[in-house]
Parts: C-alpha cells; structure tokens; sequence
C-alpha cells in the first residue's frame, strides 16, 4: 500500500507543477498570441488555446521529473523512459484541460461569469470546479498506467488535497485572481 500511495503523490507532480508554471503563464500574459477562447459562448473567456496547448506540454515536461525519482526506489513505480513520461504527462494534462470544459459550459448556461463563483451553493460549486479535473488526471492516469480502482482512488484524492492547498498558494502569490 505504502508504494501505491508514494506512487499517487509522484504522479501528481508534473500536474502540479505544469498547473503552476501555466499560472505564471497567464499572469505574465506569455505566449498571448494563444490567449484566444475556444468559444467564449459556450466555456467563457477563461478557457482558451494557450491552456489546452501549454498545460498538457508543461504537465509533460515536467514528468521527466520522474526519471531521477524513480532511480530512488528498488521498485519501478514510475515510468523510466522519456517518451513514456512525455506521453503519460501529457494525457494527464489532456485530461485536466478537456474535463474542465464540460463544467465550464454548465456554468455558463446557469449565467455565472466565468471565473466567478455564485452566493447561493458556493461550496458544490467551489467542489465542482476541483472535481472536474481531478477527474480527468484521474482517467487519463489510470488509463494510461492501466491502475488498479484503489490507485485510481488516491490520485483523485490526493488531486483534491492538493489543487486546494496549491490554488491558495497561487492566489497569496497573487498568480491567481480568486481563491479556489
């Protein structure tokens, strides 16, 4: 058990970090020739090219992390070749991205601005905004790896802790406009 959840916390770290260096992205307005919406009517301005582009390249970048973290461990928990990390890294930034769509496009039809939050169910919302990518990592990992339901359990946990802790980082950092 211990290595199934060593092995879900190392699999979120090129999500994190792919998440954070997006945000400084954004906040630096880099790359902005992507800063174009998919489709402001249905996801918001939000969601745009620069995003699904750029998150699912970083998260790939970053999971060559897992090469040096894996050589620490007699077992292999993490892949070892550079084009398995790049494309296990990307599914799941693939992942993060596509999943959101589908809960900005119900806030957008329920008229909440995008970015925003609403007073009346705050909290199902603020869970909803976590949730919908957590998901999509969750998927794209366990399809990729070919995880067992228990692994598949901890990394949307360990998603969910994580996202929380790291977007109130970001926002203190003031990398990002709102809280969650």
């Amino acid at each position: 058990m211990w290595y199934k959840i060593l092995h879900a916390w190392y699999l979120m770290i090129p999500v994190i970090l792919g998440g954070c260096a997006h945000m400084v992205i954004v906040k630096y307005n880099r790359f902005s020739v992507l800063n174009i919406p998919l489709a402001t009517s249905s996801f918001g301005a939000n969601k745009t090219w620069r995003g699904l582009l750029l998150v699912p390249l970083l998260t790939a970048l970053f999971s060559l992390l897992w090469i040096p973290i894996g050589q620490l461990h007699s077992q292999e928990i993490l892949p070892v070749r550079i084009e398995e990390c790049l494309l296990a890294g990307a599914f799941a930034g693939l992942g993060y991205i596509l999943l959101e769509l589908p809960n900005s496009w119900m806030k957008r039809r329920l008229g909440i601005p995008p970015g925003k939050l609403p007073d009346r169910n705050r909290v199902l919302f603020i869970f909803s905004d976590q949730v919908d990518s957590a998901i999509g990592v969750t998927l794209a990992y366990t399809l990729y790896f070919e995880l067992p339901a228990v692994s598949a359990m901890l990394i949307l946990v360990f998603f969910l802790l994580s996202a929380f802790v790291v977007k109130r980082l970001l926002y203190l950092l003031a990398l990002k406009k709102t809280k969650f």
